[in-house]
């Protein structure tokens, strides 16, 4: 029997937990940064020591036993209560780090440019961004806050609504000039820029666009796809085509005049909320970077409608 003075270092009780969450040594290894071997050397000396095998090594595979089983269940509950009470004591600082999850295209074209006053505001708070299109595991992932066009009724979460994002076709001023576009129906005759997955969580859609517009005779299945919208915004800039843009991504090129409107149409699309689970709201980094987020996005609205009316919509020949 195992002593409480002669207990498992804390090290190879994790090696043992990882790979019966996997059941894998080498799965293990890569969650834990080291090699297949290490990890099973670190299991052997463990079980040599409690005098009890963990795992079935199996042909293809390993296998909990029995008493793996058990051990299994109380030190993954037992590392889980060690990692909250250290969060939780970390977390009672307003110093110290912040994990955000973000769309990588509104990473790139709304939060970056904004971040800067934020550092300065806080500069004792260090900003993880971790982009990701998939909603995040807050648990597995550490993630504390996450920025998602992605509605959750998860009673465990705490969600709130940032703002409606505006949606409508854009292009380079000297493709414009070029290209003889006169109305919707000359779209046909035009290289279109499409995102690649148009029917995903904040993808734009062209076909949907005119639908809604009451263009449902068009078809534009012309021009390139990119995975991320800010690429397309890229190659928009570059005159490679027309876009359907979202007003919070391209924001910036219309105030610049890299792009323009050519049609008068704006239409509302996509919704931002702001993510986190309900324990988190009130650890004070949540709450004022929560609190920042709201100032700039109030900002953000303030300026949207005087943007849209002063942005340069030419009148097509």
């Amino acid at each position: 029997m195992i002593q409480r003075n002669t207990l498992p270092s804390l090290e190879g009780l994790r090696y043992f937990e990882a790979a019966a969450r996997h059941l894998s040594f080498t799965r293990a290894a890569n969650d834990l940064f080291l090699t297949q071997s290490a990890v099973s050397q670190k299991i052997q000396a463990l079980e040599s020591q409690l005098g009890f095998p963990l795992f079935y090594r199996l042909p293809r595979g390993i296998r909990l036993t029995a008493n793996g089983e058990r051990l299994y269940q109380g030190v993954s509950t037992a590392l889980e209560l060690l990692s909250q009470t250290l969060h939780q004591i970390g977390d009672e600082s307003p110093d110290g780090a912040l994990k955000l999850r973000v769309m990588p295209s509104f990473a790139a074209k709304w939060l970056m440019p904004r971040l800067a006053s934020f550092s300065e505001r806080y500069p004792n708070i260090q900003l993880q961004i971790d982009t990701d299109l998939t909603p995040p595991d807050f648990k597995n992932d550490e993630v504390d806050i996450a920025i998602s066009p992605l509605w959750t009724d998860n009673r465990h979460l705490s969600q709130q609504f940032l703002f409606d994002d505006r949606i409508f076709p854009v292009m380079a001023p000297a493709l414009l000039a070029s290209s003889g576009l006169r109305d919707y129906n000359d779209l046909a005759k035009t290289q279109l820029l499409h995102d690649s997955m148009p029917h995903a969580a904040y993808s734009t859609h062209w076909q949907g666009f005119l639908a809604r517009l009451g263009h449902f005779e068009l078809e534009l299945k012309s021009g390139s796809s990119y995975s991320r919208a800010d690429l397309v915004l890229q190659a928009a800039c570059a005159g490679q085509g027309i876009a359907l843009g979202r007003l919070s991504l391209c924001e910036a090129e219309l105030n610049s005049g890299a792009l323009i409107r050519p049609f008068p149409d704006v239409l509302e699309d996509g919704k931002i909320w702001l993510t986190c689970p309900q324990k988190y709201r009130d650890r004070p980094r949540v709450q004022l970077f929560t609190t920042w987020l709201q100032q700039e996005v109030a900002d953000h609205l303030k300026k949207r409608d005087q943007l849209l009316s002063d942005a340069v919509t030419h009148k097509l020949r």
